[in-house]
């Protein structure tokens, strides 16, 4: 539990403090006064004033946020000169001010992953080790541990482990002898594979250990580069599947589940976890620019509408639609907490 509540803060602040960055920086550039930079939320621990933005460190040590001159009606907001806040500028400055958080989530992500395949090697297979073990698993409840072996199943051995598991995938309503190889020792273990009705295939509960083939600094560059957008075209298809109704509001996770998946990756071990983190960034990336109120995308839509109307909309009029965004927003993040809640409790 306590790996899943670090791991998922480390995460995620890293996600929010690059996404928030971009924002600052192109504000910045544009002459929007940020007005705040803060790390954390709730009561202020620490604060600094520099360049005109007060930097502030918060009880709370997760996420992180700015505040752009224009966006409220506070004390800093209304001394703020006219000329330095947001609806002062024009609608390319407004854009890029915008569109940067998320293109900072997208731009971590490539930067991330092309130093991982550099230091660690980029993905060439998976060995006959096993690297995870899921809890509650079959695989755990038979006894399979993290480094074990896998020699042979049902007396069958087989070249490469994804034809193991695709043994395994096809092994519905069957019990599994699996004979392993653990230090010098080999042993059977006996386990049943479980149908996963969503995707349509047995699995034991456990992930083999990946390999890794190690490349020039160019070529880690590239399998960054790929790697993400690969990342976005998964991250979009989920997002159709959606609006199709092929995936269902509760297949989501949210927080609860989100921090259960990440601890995971981190008992996997650090390529795991920053390999994930990288992954979530092109979520908050992509699903931010989505069209919808209260998010970048949706603040994208009002400057569009700017620049064909060749004037800005109602601020108070956009304000009030962002705030009916942020309200569905929370009520979308109850139901899928609530749904996490439930996967929690139903789980043998």
């Amino acid at each position: 539990m306590l790996l899943n509540i670090v791991s998922f803060l480390v995460v995620f602040t890293f996600i929010a403090l690059v996404h928030e960055l971009g924002h600052f920086i192109w504000a910045k550039r544009a002459g929007i006064r940020v007005i705040e930079f803060g790390l954390g939320f709730g009561p202020r621990l620490w604060a600094r004033e520099k360049n005109d933005t007060t930097f502030s460190l918060n009880l709370i040590p997760i996420l992180a946020f700015v505040r752009i001159a224009g966006e409220g009606e506070d004390k800093e907001d209304l001394e703020t000169p006219p000329d330095q806040k947001y609806q002062a500028k024009s609608a390319a400055q407004k854009f890029m001010a915008i569109v940067s958080g998320p293109a900072m989530n997208l731009l971590a992500a490539a930067v991330v992953l092309s130093f991982l395949f550099l230091i660690a090697g980029v993905p060439s297979g998976v060995s006959s080790e096993i690297g995870s073990v899921n809890k509650n698993s079959p695989a755990e409840k038979a006894g399979l541990r993290v480094g074990d072996r896998l020699v042979s199943i049902n007396g069958k051995s087989f070249n490469k482990m994804e034809a193991a598991i695709a043994f395994i995938h096809q092994s519905r309503d069957r019990s599994l002898t699996l004979l392993i190889e653990r230090g010098s020792k080999k042993m059977t273990i006996a386990a049943a594979p479980k149908f996963n009705e969503r995707l349509k295939v047995s699995l034991l509960g456990f992930s083999p250990k990946p390999i890794y083939k190690k490349v020039n600094p160019l070529f880690a560059l590239y399998y960054g580069v790929a790697q993400t957008g690969a990342m976005i075209l998964t991250t979009l298809l989920v997002v159709w599947q959606l609006i199709l109704g092929a995936v269902s509001l509760r297949d989501l996770a949210g927080p609860i589940g989100i921090a259960q998946i990440t601890g995971r990756y981190a008992e996997s071990g650090l390529v795991s976890l920053v390999y994930f983190a990288a992954f979530i960034s092109v979520n908050v990336g992509v699903l931010n620019l989505l069209p919808l109120p209260a998010l970048d995308g949706g603040r994208l839509v009002f400057i569009l509408l700017e620049w064909l109307r060749k004037k800005p909309v109602d601020s108070k009029l956009e304000m009030a639609i962002n705030q009916w965004g942020f309200a569905a927003l929370l009520g979308l993040m109850a139901v899928v907490s609530f749904n996490d809640i439930l996967r929690l409790f139903s789980k043998p």
